[in-house]
């Protein structure tokens, strides 16, 4: 919260001065005095009652205006949430209730015709009350009132269009209802309402501002009045008028430290009249006001935490050089054409059969515990995760950033992941296929986007790892020529591919030792 500098109002008021002191010390009859009071005290107060009785008339005016404000401001921030969970709902609307409990996710999608339906019926009754409180003719927001009064109507139709074809198991049509129909207008009424409540806070700035500068100028015409009378009855009635001003000085010191954005300040005065109402009044205003200030600080800072994980989310989903891409530019179609990749495919063998005597939570903890290490090994390499298909799993090396080692990333991942899966209980192994050349990659799907890449490369990837042995590491010429200088390799001889025929393959069997050389030689330079 912003603080203006250190404000105390104990501080500012006037203590007694020497013009009152000299006036209870005259030699003076106590009729004497009081007869000149008398006259000096009419005359001050005549003029500063009516000063007075303006100032508080208007500062009591501005006062309330601040507060109807802030109800004006409560009214609208409500139709901002009101309509954030609607647009959240609506997103939910084309979501398969039967995939989501199969996925064993939030029962929050079960329950989404229902929720939207509700949450608009809400909206109208939100809406009306408005309209009976501030959108009577004649008041500010009227025009604003009624047009969201309109548009929740509008929703509450198209929700309950959209519930029927929901229920009706018409998931896709039901979504596009939300989307193209329910989207826009909710999305245009929050704006609308974000808009209002930003209008209305340079209101209520407006208006502290105002209240300041009339303080001011009560004050000076205060100060004039007292200069103006005559004689002892001026002295002795400046002295009576500080139990005027003292309070009006303390709540205008109060009231320049809440414009300058300090809500913690609080006024404390003894009077029990319109001074006092006031004093009261500029409390609670400055109360609402800090609290109205800190839900919108909250707020600020939900939707800085979903813009977070939002993000987190698509950089699970994509690669983060694809998903800025998408980001600078959701309506484009990503799609690269690669000239050199390595893809590794890898698949568990045996794994039908063991699954079958496992139970459905060993299965999954089993996939997750071997993929994770596979997950790990993939980022330490700098590979990039494609997909899991079952028991099988696909890395590539190359994309979407092109690199000059491709064919070495994918040859360290496929020699580590034969020790994790050894490393595994019951004896697990695995079969790897290699292979490099051109391909295309790129994003595909609307409501789920996925990342893949395509091209003869990948398919004979593919081939090396099922058409290979438990255990061992199957490669193309194209990895073999790459790696040869510092892998070694077994020829197999030639395998017959569906699709591309015979192809001479080799088996990758580890890194070759690093030559050495005599101590004080030097290595010998290529030509």
């Amino acid at each position: 919260m912003p603080q203006s500098p250190h404000h105390d109002p104990d501080k500012t008021g006037a203590r007694p001065n020497f013009l009152v002191r000299a006036i209870a010390g005259l030699s003076l009859s106590i009729r004497s005095k009081l007869l000149a009071a008398f006259l000096g005290v009419t005359l001050l107060l005549a003029g500063l009652a009516g000063v007075g009785l303006e100032t508080l008339r208007q500062a009591n005016a501005r006062t309330e205006k601040l507060l109807y404000d802030q109800d004006r401001i409560a009214f609208f921030n409500d139709q901002y949430v009101y309509l954030s969970d609607l647009v959240t709902l609506a997103t939910a609307m084309a979501i398969d209730p039967n995939d989501v409990q199969r996925q064993r996710a939030s029962g929050f999608f079960l329950n989404t015709s229902f929720l939207l339906i509700e949450g608009t019926n809400n909206l109208v009754l939100h809406t009306g009350q408005g309209l009976r409180t501030f959108g009577r003719s004649g008041m500010p927001d009227n025009r604003e009132v009624l047009g969201l009064r309109s548009d929740a109507k509008r929703l509450q139709a198209i929700a309950r269009r959209a519930g029927a074809l929901r229920e009706g198991k018409d998931y896709k049509a039901a979504g596009e209802v939300a989307r193209q129909e329910f989207m826009p207008i909710a999305l245009r009424m929050q704006r609308g309402a974000y808009s209002k409540v930003q209008e209305i806070e340079a209101e209520m700035a407006e208006t502290a501002r105002s209240t300041a500068l009339a303080y001011e100028s009560s004050r000076e015409m205060v100060i004039a009045s007292a200069l103006a009378a005559i004689g002892a009855a001026v002295l002795l009635g400046y002295a009576i008028s500080g139990s005027l001003v003292w309070p009006v000085r303390r709540i205008g010191g109060t009231l320049r430290a809440i414009a300058g954005g300090n809500f913690e300040t609080r006024v404390t005065v003894a009077n029990r009249d319109e001074l006092g109402e006031l004093a009261r009044n500029v409390n609670a205003t400055s109360e609402r006001l800090g609290d109205l200030y800190a839900k919108v600080e909250a707020q600020r800072a939900e939707l800085a935490t979903e813009h977070a994980r939002s993000e987190r989310l698509l950089g699970n989903l994509l690669p983060a050089q694809i998903a800025a891409r998408l980001k600078q530019d959701p309506g484009t179609t990503i799609a690269d054409k690669l000239p050199l990749v390595a893809i590794l495919f890898a698949d568990l063998v045996a794994f039908t059969p063991r699954a079958a005597r496992m139970t459905p939570e060993q299965i999954v903890n089993f996939l997750n515990g071997i993929f994770s290490e596979f997950d790990s090994l993939a980022e330490r390499h700098g590979l990039e995760k494609i997909k899991t298909i079952g028991d099988s799993y696909m890395v590539a090396a190359g994309l979407p950033v092109a690199c000059d080692d491709p064919a070495h990333r994918v040859a360290d991942m496929a020699l580590d992941m034969l020790e994790v899966a050894r490393s595994f209980a019951d004896g697990t192994d695995i079969r790897i296929g290699l292979h490099a050349g051109p391909a295309v990659a790129g994003v595909i799907g609307h409501q789920k986007l996925f990342y893949d890449v395509w091209g003869e490369t990948v398919n004979i990837a593919s081939r090396m790892e099922s058409h290979g042995e438990p255990g061992r590491i199957q490669a193309t010429g194209p990895v073999r020529d790459m790696l040869a200088d510092s892998y070694g390799f077994e020829p197999r001889g030639r395998v017959n591919i569906d699709g591309v025929g015979l192809v001479e393959t080799w088996w990758l069997t580890g890194k070759l030792p690093a030559p050495q050389h005599p101590e004080g030689a030097t290595a010998p330079v290529g030509n």
